[in-house]
């Protein structure tokens, strides 16, 4: 007998794309083939987000196609996981008869199992409906698992299912506990749950042994993890100095930080430790005070800055990464104008910037949105120039420099090659050589882009230390510094 075979799209977050790794390696346990193809597939699952309208919108899309394949293939299994699952259940399963299965983000642990029975009830409608004339008569097992299932986090991951052989995404908590006036997650993913720090050292330790050697620990509050295991005294500072031991680990970075929680054990953490890599993601939504208490933050701009200091006291080479909202409702130009400020003051490496658009269920979706579409797109378009001319000046000072990347893979133009800095910056360089892919190898940066910078590759069989050497000389260096510290 033929193995079924599935085929999974991933939108949205990091955390999606974990989810996804995590689906896969249920499905894979219980039999199941990767098709490369979406037309060769049996199962078609969809990982959706809901945090913003264009990846609904593409979601919706998608699943208009498949309604039309399913009148041909009635045997065809259509899921959809995640975030609009949770969201969008009772209209999915009323208006969309072709959907077989909806499972929320809660729910993966036993996705395979959901999968088996969703192909086998939609044998037996086969086996006893006449074959659809018209797209109305498409119908499907029609099966719900969205607060019922098992979690994700009771999947003893297989964690050789990556795209990228030398990094990896890590999750160390789900949920939110956050008011944020405008963000659907909470509802969709629940409250924060955190993972035990012996588990995430057991799996670091099974990505290493597979030749991990970047990993990026992800959470939706990340630095709020470990408030809800009691007594255990879990927070994120004592879980980067635990993964910080294992030897072969080279870089170890987290996403998304809350301004709240960069607490002085976390700084003194980010200054200490040499595997961490040297940017923080840390949202500033706004440089309006107004602004930042109508999305119920939690903070203000200054008490933003001021946490910026403390970090930069101690560890000065970290660069700020951030994600900005433009056009929330009762946004002046005079707020917008103090966002502006803000940028250019902290001089942010990289930002995400989002026009507003209301989401259904949050706080945010009751209030009026006053702020028109085009005044939306022009300080989209001047907040984007901002950070484009920010990151070309800070890329132009690098040139000159030899920096250590990570070599990703090929780039989009021929001939190159591509990588990070441990600030995360993208450095192309000429080289066709696959055998780079996964190495830590020095470029010496010869010209700035706005978005990334181009090099040559240096030699660098002498000059590289192997991980093991790193490693060693990175945990000297952090008992040098934690020495210090003590005196």
């Amino acid at each position: 007998m033929t193995e079924p075979k599935y085929h999974l799209t991933s939108y949205g977050c990091q955390m999606n794309k974990l989810d996804s790794e995590l689906v896969e390696t249920k499905l894979q346990q219980r039999g199941y083939a990767v098709a490369i193809e979406e037309a060769d597939a049996d199962v078609v699952l969809i990982n959706t987000c809901s945090v913003r309208q264009h990846a609904e919108d593409r979601v919706w899309s998608k699943l208009g196609k498949l309604r039309i394949r399913k009148r041909t293939e009635p045997n065809l299994v259509v899921g959809v996981l995640g975030c609009m699952a949770q969201e969008h259940k009772r209209y999915m399963l009323s208006r969309m008869p072709h959907v077989d299965l909806v499972v929320g983000p809660s729910s993966f642990g036993d996705i395979d199992a959901t999968v088996e029975q969703a192909r086998t009830r939609n044998a037996a409608l086969v086996a006893e409906r006449e074959p659809a004339k018209t797209k109305h008569e498409v119908v499907g097992a029609g099966m719900v698992s969205v607060d019922q299932g098992i979690s994700g986090d009771s999947i003893k991951r297989n964690v050789k299912v990556r795209p990228h052989r030398s990094q990896a995404y890590m999750s160390i908590m789900r949920g939110c506990n956050m008011p944020c006036s405008y963000c659907i997650v909470p509802t969709t993913r629940g409250d924060e749950v955190s993972r035990p720090v012996a588990d995430l050292v057991d799996e670091a330790n099974r990505l290493v042994d597979d030749g991990v050697t970047e990993i990026t620990l992800l959470g939706q509050t990340v630095n709020a993890y470990g408030r809800d295991l009691k007594g255990q005294d879990a927070r994120l500072s004592g879980l980067l100095r635990e993964l910080h031991k294992i030897p072969a680990l080279r870089r170890l970075a987290f996403i998304t930080s809350h301004p709240n929680f960069l607490s002085p054990d976390l700084i003194d953490a980010l200054a200490e430790l040499p595997k961490i890599s040297r940017y923080l993601h840390l949202p500033a939504q706004s440089g309006s005070n107004s602004v930042l208490k109508a999305m119920r933050r939690g903070y203000t701009v200054e008490r933003y800055k001021k946490r910026i200091e403390q970090l930069w006291e101690k560890a000065p080479d970290m660069e700020l990464h951030s994600d900005f909202i433009v056009g929330y409702p009762g946004e002046t130009e005079e707020d917008f104008e103090a966002t502006v400020a803000l940028m250019k003051e902290l001089r942010f490496s990289q930002s995400y910037i989002f026009k507003y658009s209301a989401r259904p269920g949050t706080v945010s979706a009751e209030l009026v949105d006053d702020v028109s579409m085009a005044d939306k797109n022009r300080r989209n378009q001047v907040l984007l120039a901002v950070q484009e001319e920010l990151s070309a000046e800070q890329n132009q000072a690098m040139v000159g420099q030899t920096v250590e990347i990570l070599v990703e893979g090929e780039s989009k133009v021929a001939g190159r090659m591509t990588g990070r800095t441990s600030q995360h910056r993208l450095v192309h360089f000429e080289s066709s050589d696959q055998g780079l892919c996964g190495q830590y190898v020095p470029v010496k940066v010869t010209e700035a882009l706005a978005h990334s910078c181009l090099g040559d590759l240096l030699a660098h069989d002498a000059a590289e230390m192997s991980a093991a050497d790193q490693a060693s000389n990175d945990l000297a260096h952090a008992d040098d510094q934690a020495g210090t510290s003590d005196k």
